[in-house]
């Protein structure tokens, strides 16, 4: 998810930029810590990979975050099965936790929303509609969750408990650690604003990456009134009109302590629940450059880059402003095939082939969660890992 733009402006972030970037959650503390783990207490196991090649690439491709909504159709972003000029070859989705081994099963189809291909080009990783809906040949078994969308806007100020299979590392050094297939890590956060606060005709869900205490608290930095003038990336509503008094200290610090994560690079696409729901598909990041020319402040940013750390900003599709849509794809079938994999025949009879759940499955560090969570893994490696053939 590493885009950058003009000194000045915000630093932005979606997926499939970058071949080798490995498209996991960043952690306040110690990244293989079981409280991260998306096992024991916290298991989901309808939180699920994808592995997604392109006709323009000869060789890998990218890797994303997604959840199950419906026994044959997974929600992510629309950014994970969009690369410009090149349409979607393969897409496979991995499942892996809570299971005695790894299922990797192939998608036939996938819906795109129509808003993402529309303002994609205009706005870049702050497209409206970054949401997509994946379809698989053959119903999941039942003992794979299968997760509710929350369709009420009230998301603000409740904690939302975040998962992803991107990169991991900590809030004081950012995203320094490989992706993984196989590992998703959890954490908490919290969604404060809009995106359409900042001007923008979107409302996608923005959080902030805490560290505790006011110096990285993104948020509240963003929404203040250090900047003043038409021509200054404050929202309208940091302000008043006459640019004489401000609104500060609107968003004090909320973090979560150590379980507070932010989203990394291959987290795309995967879920913020809230009481359960999925409330949020992790969709882009962005942050403010320090120093440089032009620039009046070093922001909040813990390291002055856009690489997931303490002080940086996420933002999550709205899913209450697009369940509609995603049940219609549900209801009425994906309207993109994948052309090297037809639709099942039978129109998807049977059930897909998936170990069953085991207590070993269930662990932390078990034998499903492969070397790779040691282990960075480039997208070569991973697409001899994840074969089928």
């Amino acid at each position: 998810m590493l885009l950058s733009m003009l000194a000045f402006a915000p630093a932005i972030a979606d997926e499939t930029g970058d071949l080798d970037g490995e498209p996991l959650l960043v952690t306040s503390g110690d990244p293989n810590h079981p409280r991260y783990a998306n096992a024991g207490d916290n298991l989901r196991n309808g939180v699920v990979s994808l592995f997604i090649e392109f006709d323009g690439i000869p060789v890998g491709g990218f890797l994303c975050t997604a959840a199950v909504i419906d026994e044959r159709h997974i929600l992510t972003a629309a950014h994970c099965v969009r690369e410009a000029g090149d349409t979607v070859k393969r897409l496979r989705v991995v499942l892996s936790a809570g299971l005695a081994a790894p299922a990797i099963l192939d998608a036939t189809a996938f819906s795109v929303h129509p808003d993402f291909d529309f303002s994609s080009p205009i706005f870049g990783a702050f497209a409206d509609g970054d949401v997509a809906v994946v379809e698989l040949p053959n119903p999941l078994p039942g003992f794979i969750e299968r997760y509710d969308l929350y369709t009420t806007a009230d998301e603000f100020g409740e904690t939302t408990r975040h998962y992803g299979h991107g990169r991991s590392g900590r809030g004081n050094k950012g995203a320094t650690g490989g992706s993984d297939f196989f590992f998703a890590r959890t954490g908490l956060n919290m969604y404060e604003a809009t995106l359409g606060d900042f001007g923008f005709p979107s409302d996608q869900l923005l959080h902030d990456f805490d560290s505790g205490g006011e110096k990285h608290n993104a948020m509240d930095w963003w929404f203040s009134g250090f900047f003043c003038g038409p021509d200054n990336p404050n929202p309208p509503q940091a302000q008043d009109g006459k640019c004489t008094t401000f609104r500060g200290g609107n968003f004090p610090d909320r973090g979560f302590g150590k379980l507070e994560v932010g989203v990394a690079p291959g987290d795309s696409g995967g879920p913020g629940f809230i009481d359960g729901k999925i409330a949020g598909v992790h969709s882009f990041g962005f942050t403010y450059f320090c120093g440089g020319a032009g620039s009046p402040t070093n922001g909040t940013d813990f390291d002055c880059g856009l690489n997931s750390s303490w002080g940086e900003m996420s933002g999550d599709t709205r899913v209450s402003t697009f369940a509609d849509w995603i049940d219609g794809v549900v209801t009425n079938g994906a309207d993109t095939n994948i052309p090297e994999l037809a639709p099942a025949a039978d129109g998807g009879a049977g059930v897909a082939d998936i170990g069953e759940l085991t207590d070993v499955g269930r662990a932390f560090l078990s034998v499903t969660m492969s070397r790779t969570l040691r282990t960075p893994m480039t997208f070569k490696e991973a697409l001899a890992e994840l074969s089928t053939d």
